[in-house]
């Protein structure tokens, strides 16, 4: 069995003993073999919507056939008998919200291609286009293609169409140089133009009034878009009364297809049958079972990353010397065809350029440049569940927010988690999502750096335990969400309101580390407060605590999750929906919000991830339970612990070379 078969039964949870895939030879094995032991044959292919880029990309979908297989017209598949004899009405609202989510969303089966539309195709000229294929495909083969000249289809379409121009798109892998194209593309040139760059399906079908094709799943895409489609084959959706479809094939065949199929279907009911309840969907970016409208989705929100990352990327205020960094910011800008990334760099070609800056740093020539040349600015920063160990010991950041309008602890402008947060449809699914997150960081202990370990803790007092946050005082959220406030002058702040109470500090693990700025001496802090602790993790503190006050820190939003009264004297993100006691105001943040949506906005919808584990972007779900999985390897592996010490201690000492060089 090959690799790629054994990941797909691996990741589909298919358990046949005999599988194969389609009519290939790992296919017609299968059936051989269910044969001869008296057993039962399951036989794969990629689903309708299969990828963002092509085969070699990660799959959303497969469909499972123990008949036969839904290209092949010589015999019967498990796709007929769906058609035939389903009731299919159950599906029909979610078929009729996935074929306008495909429309808007442009989704095929491949996503990989332009979508702009073509120039030489912005007229009012009639068109009519001829759909070529691979040449071997099966489908070709297997539905009676074969019964046709390539020749024939282009002067069938000429014929059809005298007073209208003619174009042949060529198959993305014939474009890539993968394989051959079906249809003889030099005998073409002479009537047809050729459309040999790669344009997403869905963008250039609603160019033409006409498709015609052999079996390509584009015809049935062009039906979805109330196209007249001209079949000379018998693909799957053919024989069921569709009238938009004109079938050019072989009397006789027609017949003998028509036994099997001849139902009078709608093109949702067709479009139920294989896209809903033929197919079974993954979501490799959660790692879980999946449908069609969360595959929609997911497609076109991770293209859209791609897409943003493509052109010529240029980044500044990331250490010179900080290759670590540097390779972390990679990760998160992976093109989907390609880019060039640039650090601290002069801008070459402004028409291909992309500016990102981290956080708030000032690059006045740069941004002066970008607005001149008018290229975009994006300000990135570390997201909010960030690493195992801290983010000044270089320990890779897992999350990334690329922000294209302010961002999210400079409350001065408006940020695009803001915007998320003020403007975004929360809806049920996503609430839901969301309640399961909270759960799952409430049970595991997940924070922003995961450093210290979990502790059962308690207190003896029966007064009211206050947490006090420390935070990194030259640190930008301070500086801009903060006015600079320090943390003794927090301290006293709620030492005035709280006295009577049991107040704890807790300060930041980058200030105890020694890497920043922000240290109150102990004696000093337990002028305002009980206790000063140190080595027990914030969701520790978090669990046996009333309330939380802080300036900025994300330690509040921490606090919220877990339920707890929160008192913000600063403006973070999470501040001003109804959630905080706030001692600050921000007029453009009008909408109340529950926790559950701003776990939604923050959490889900406005930062990147990768995965641990394969480098490769990844939702917050995945994230959580591999960051668990460190944290645990953290804390209780005393070989890693030290080797992840030694590799810090290591990483600090180059870090200040490199700044003394640089001072030199």
């Amino acid at each position: 069995m090959n690799k790629k078969l054994k990941q797909i039964k691996k990741t589909f949870e298919i358990k046949n003993e005999f599988t194969g895939w389609g009519r290939k030879k790992s296919g017609l094995k299968a059936i051989g073999l269910a044969k001869k032991n008296n057993g039962s044959f399951m036989l794969l292919e990629d689903g309708f919507i299969r990828s963002i880029d092509l085969g070699e990309d990660e799959s959303f979908s497969i469909v499972k056939d123990d008949i036969g297989i839904y290209y092949d017209a010589t015999a019967p598949s498990r796709i007929e008998k769906i058609l035939k004899e389903e009731d299919l009405s159950k599906y029909l609202d979610t078929a009729k919200k996935a074929i306008e989510l495909i429309k808007k969303k442009k989704i095929s089966k491949y996503n990989n291609g332009s979508l702009t539309f073509p120039k030489y195709l912005q007229n009012n000229e009639k068109k009519a286009l001829i759909v070529a294929q691979t040449k071997g495909d099966l489908s070709l083969k297997y539905g009676y293609a074969n019964k046709f000249d390539d020749k024939e289809i282009i002067l069938k379409a000429i014929n059809d169409n005298p007073d209208a121009k003619i174009y042949l798109k060529v198959h993305p892998d014939v474009i890539a140089g993968k394989k051959k194209s079906n249809i003889d593309i030099e005998f073409a040139k002479q009537y047809c133009e050729i459309i040999d760059e790669n344009i997403h399906p869905i963008v250039l079908l609603e160019a033409f009034d006409k498709v015609y094709t052999q079996t390509s799943q584009m015809g049935f895409e062009a039906l979805l878009l109330n196209k007249e489609v001209h079949i000379f084959g018998a693909p799957f959706y053919v024989g069921w009364g569709i009238e938009n479809l004109k079938w050019h094939l072989d009397k006789d065949i027609k017949k003998e297809i028509l036994k099997r199929r001849g139902k009078k279907l709608s093109i949702e009911e067709i479009f139920a049958g294989a896209y809903i309840k033929y197919s079974e969907y993954y979501n490799p970016f959660k790692k879980q079972k999946s449908d069609i409208i969360d595959t929609i989705n997911t497609i076109d929100k991770y293209r859209n990353i791609y897409m943003q990352n493509e052109g010529d990327l240029y980044f500044y205020g990331i250490n010179t010397f900080n290759i670590w960094k540097k390779n972390s910011v990679r990760s998160f800008f992976k093109p989907l065809n390609k880019n060039q990334v640039y650090f601290d760099k002069k801008i070459k070609n402004p028409k291909n350029a992309k500016i990102f800056i981290w956080g708030k740093k000032k690059f006045v020539r740069v941004e002066e440049y970008a607005k001149k040349n008018n290229i975009p600015i994006f300000r990135i920063e570390d997201g909010f569940i960030r690493s195992v160990t801290l983010g000044s010991d270089l320990t890779k950041a897992y999350s990334l927010v690329v922000d294209s309008r302010g961002i999210y602890f400079d409350p001065k402008v408006e940020s695009d988690l803001e915007w998320i947060l003020n403007n975004y449809d929360f809806n049920k699914d996503l609430i839901n999502r969301a309640k399961k997150i909270k759960e799952y960081l409430i049970e595991k202990k997940i924070s922003k750096y995961n450093i210290h370990k979990d502790k059962k803790i308690s207190f003896n007092t029966d007064k009211k335990i206050v947490l006090v946050v420390g935070q990194v005082e030259d640190d930008a959220s301070i500086i801009y969400g903060g006015d600079g406030m320090s943390n003794l002058e927090l301290l006293k702040k709620v030492y005035e309101k709280r006295k009577d109470e049991y107040i704890i500090y807790k300060p930041h693990p980058d200030v105890l580390a020694g890497n920043r700025k922000g240290n109150i001496p102990n004696n000093e802090a337990l002028k305002f407060a009980n206790e000063v602790i140190e080595d027990i993790s914030l969701p520790s503190l978090l669990d046996v605590c009333d309330e939380v006050h802080t300036i900025t820190s994300l330690s509040g939003f921490e606090a919220l999750i877990r339920g707890k009264k929160v008192y913000t004297y600063g403006m973070p993100f999470y501040a001003g929906w109804g959630l905080t006691i706030d001692e600050r105001k921000c007029e453009r943040r009008k909408r109340k919000l529950n926790v559950e949506e701003l776990i939604a906005g923050a959490y889900i919808i406005y930062p990147r991830y990768i995965s641990p584990k394969n480098n490769k972007f990844c939702e917050v779900e995945v994230l959580i339970k591999e960051i668990e999985e460190l944290k645990n390897r953290y804390n209780n592996d005393v070989i890693y612990y030290l080797l992840t010490l030694i590799r810090n201690n290591i990483i600090r000492k180059i870090q200040s070379v490199g700044k003394v060089l640089a001072g030199s």
